[in-house]
């Protein structure tokens, strides 16, 4: 999976948002803000990655479970996908 190269990530004092740099940017009005483990996130998913490897990565970096790491992983798929930021 990968995310798509038309969105980008910003960052604005203590958020991140993530938008449309397309000229269908209007149409699709898909944006998403996340925290800094979003923007981890968003970060691996630049380039082609496996589900395992994130979730390798999320437990690499931070103290939690696997559980707890494919749950917010799972969450934060589920909003990418319905924004239609990412490839699989």
């Amino acid at each position: 999976m990968k995310l798509k190269s038309e969105f980008v990530l910003r960052n604005f004092a203590d958020k991140y948002i993530a938008v449309s740099v397309n000229d269908s940017a209007d149409e699709s009005n898909a944006f998403i803000t996340m925290n800094k483990s979003g923007a981890f996130v968003w970060e691996l998913l630049q380039n082609d990655i496996s589900y395992d490897e994130v979730i390798n990565a999320i437990t690499n970096k931070y103290d939690i479970s696997i559980d707890t790491a494919k749950a917010d992983f799972d969450e934060f798929l589920s909003i990418v996908r319905n924004a239609g930021m990412l490839y699989e």
